[in-house]
């Protein structure tokens, strides 16, 4: 799930982040921590907060 849309606002990011870290528990609780689909939960989530640090970083340098 990579996003590419630049109109997503860091507080939409950060909802995302906080849905997918809640699936992922719930996908581990169930296929166990290193199932595929574990995996793949944690690989999207990390492609949200590695899109989210990019996006804060970009806020910061443009109010400076």
């Amino acid at each position: 799930m990579l996003i590419t849309d630049h109109k997503i606002t860091t507080d939409y990011l950060l909802e995302l982040i906080n849905h997918k870290k809640e699936t992922m528990i719930k996908v581990a609780e169930t296929f166990g921590f290193n199932s595929d689909k574990t995996l793949e939960c944690s690989q999207e989530l990390d492609e949200l907060i590695i899109k989210h640090q990019r996006m804060t970083k970009l806020e910061r340098k443009s109010t400076t």
